[in-house]
């Protein structure tokens, strides 16, 4: 007779335990109701949002057509991830006669990203303008503010809500490493303070930060123009690769004044990036870690900051999390919706997009958890693109009642003709002076404060700060933003870019160690 394996059973037992206890912990999922239509989304949104907009969605179509929906939410990552999907999708798509790719909408991410999407023909128009023309007026939905585009001509796009991007610092982490003031804009985060101290996230993973560092390029531009006493009206396009958004005056400012300030922003970003701790594919755990300590300070979009914020100060009590838009360092931008073509439900579609842009729905992004007509759970700390959600009887129950965009603007007018067409530019040129050298970025600015300083090493500090002269501003960057659209001319320019940077930034370690010996 055979004796059971004692301990084999026993270990076979705990394995099967831990397995099955992640099952029989989570929350039980709500039945489908019979019959439900369902309807296919592809977000970059997170939790929070999804939760809220699906809930309140049920509910208001089931008031309104007697019908019970479900939503099947596909989150595949940042807006980068879903632009990736979509191009890749269609691509099959068309290769074998196939109009659509199973999905309805594209809600959330960036205007630039449902604009190209929209180029490309993979977003249709959806009706909007033809159902409700009442919104569309300067009196809810305006067509454009502060230089951005509200929504698409043609009807494939539609902004939802508005979008800021700032500064989150933790006080306590500020206080423990000696930094007694905390920063108010963009150009304080290059203080050699806050070396390896600062939580960044990659802009060619996420689309909302590229936009926020085209945001510190557009400030430092206009720093620039200033102090030349250049007017700051709106350049010709640098480059034909995507059009502008909207159409621009003619040129007021030389070539030469637009150069030096896309030479300073690009030193500022690469300063920055020299104190970063890390660069992340999700631009949602920069606020986390800033909140939690694991970094004193970030670049974030601000309903994350807020958000972030309100979740510390109410489970802990706590005001160590701050979150500031620094003034005259963000326009207002937009997070949009798209009808994706050949969206297998569209009449559904076509709904979430209206309740999305109804009071109903725009009362979920800003109202406190729990009010009527609010979210039911989180507070979304976003801000609702229309105008009418700005009046008393709504902000009474705003989770920021005076956070008042269309007064208080975004602290200056966006010129899209200066950087728009160069925005897929932007992300590769940061990827390679700040991602992909990293180490010899670092290195190199360590060893230029550690000998003096800037102004100690200016041999040193010059080959730190210098650009490829195909990524000068403007007239090379129109030949460059082109040779991006080829992938494997990308490839070979990515390489380039990396080579010239290491090659710069172990050129300006030396030079300062040489300075200090």
């Amino acid at each position: 007779m055979n004796r059971p394996n004692i301990p084999a059973l026993l270990l076979f037992l705990a394995l099967a335990s831990v397995l099955l206890v992640p099952f029989l912990l989570q929350p039980k999922r709500e039945a489908v109701p019979t019959g439900a239509r369902k309807l296919v989304i592809l977000s970059p949104h997170n939790e929070a949002v999804r939760y809220e907009f699906d809930r309140a969605f049920q509910r208001w179509h089931r008031a309104r057509f007697g019908e019970a929906v479900v939503i099947d939410w596909r989150n595949i990552g940042g807006t980068s991830e879903i632009v990736r999907y979509l191009d890749s999708a269609f691509a099959a798509a068309e290769r074998v006669g196939s109009i659509g790719i199973g999905i309805d909408l594209f809600f959330g991410g960036g205007a630039y990203d449902h604009a190209q999407q929209a180029r490309k023909g993979h977003t249709s128009p959806c009706g909007l303008r033809q159902r409700h023309p009442e919104w569309l007026t300067d009196a809810i939905i305006p067509a454009t503010f502060s230089g951005e585009v509200f929504y698409d001509p043609l009807d494939r796009w539609y902004g939802c809500c508005l979008s800021s991007f700032g500064i989150c610092w933790n006080q306590d982490v500020l206080a423990d490493h000696g930094i007694l003031r905390a920063p108010q804009g963009w150009t304080d985060l290059t203080d050699f303070s806050y070396y390896r101290l600062v939580a960044l996230a990659d802009p060619t993973k996420s689309g909302s930060i590229n936009k926020a560092f085209e945001m510190l390029i557009q400030e430092q531009l206009l720093a620039e123009l200033t102090k030349r006493g250049v007017p700051a009206g709106q350049a010709a396009p640098a480059a034909s690769a995507a059009p502008a958004a909207s159409a621009a005056p003619a040129a007021s400012a030389a070539p030469e004044d637009l150069a030096a300030g896309w030479r300073r922003a690009f030193g500022v970003i690469r300063r920055i990036g020299a104190n970063a701790r890390y660069f992340t594919d999700s631009a949602s755990k920069v606020p986390l870690d800033v909140a939690q300590g694991a970094a004193a300070a970030g670049m974030c979009i601000d309903f994350y900051g807020r958000f972030e914020s309100e979740m510390i100060a109410r489970n802990e009590h706590s005001d160590r999390m701050i979150y500031i838009t620094p003034i005259g360092g963000s326009s207002l931008s937009v997070d949009p919706i798209s009808l994706v073509r050949g969206a297998p439900h569209r009449k559904l579609a076509e709904r979430f997009i209206d309740f999305c842009l109804s009071p109903e729905g725009q009362q979920l992004w800003n109202t406190r958890a729990g009010e009527p007509g609010g979210p039911e759970r989180y507070a979304l700390r976003r801000l609702p693109i229309r105008k009418d959600m700005y009046a008393p009887p709504f902000l009474q129950t705003m989770s920021d009642p005076t956070a008042l965009p269309y007064t208080q603007g975004g602290g200056f007018t966006y010129q899209a003709a200066w950087t728009g067409p160069l925005f897929a530019l932007i992300r590769t040129l940061i990827r390679t002076q700040c991602i992909d050298t990293h180490a010899e970025l670092t290195s190199a600015w360590e060893a230029i404060n550690r000998n003096g300083g800037p102004a100690a090493c200016p041999d040193a500090f010059a080959a730190f700060m210098a650009l490829p002269p195909n990524a000068e501003y403007p007239q090379a960057l129109a030949v460059t933003a082109q040779q991006l659209n080829d992938k494997l001319t990308e490839a070979r320019l990515t390489r380039e870019w990396i080579l010239f940077f290491r090659n710069q930034y172990r050129q300006a370690r030396d030079l300062a160690e040489l300075q200090g010996n």
